[in-house]
């Protein structure tokens, strides 16, 4: 699965295993094949993920938005 975090400086991507999400409605783990969703992040949370090499990372979240198909993650941040 593919993570791609875009902001208005740049954007990086990341083959990931898994993400964690924390949004308005509730924590969300998204893999591979997840129903397609735009969602609002909660701020003040961490975006954490796993990428295929195993390793763990996570990302202070201030504010916005993630797109989801079956097979990327966008995370749009201001």
């Amino acid at each position: 699965m593919n993570l791609k975090i875009v902001t208005t400086q740049k954007i990086t991507a990341h083959e990931i295993e898994w993400a964690e999400l924390n949004t308005p409605v509730g924590n969300m783990i998204i893999q591979n094949g997840h129903a397609p969703l735009m969602i609002e992040l909660t701020s003040g949370h961490e975006l954490k993920y796993q990428t295929i090499d195993g390793k763990k990372h996570a990302l202070m979240i201030v504010q916005g938005i993630a797109h989801i198909t079956r097979s990327e993650i966008k995370i749009l941040l201001p």
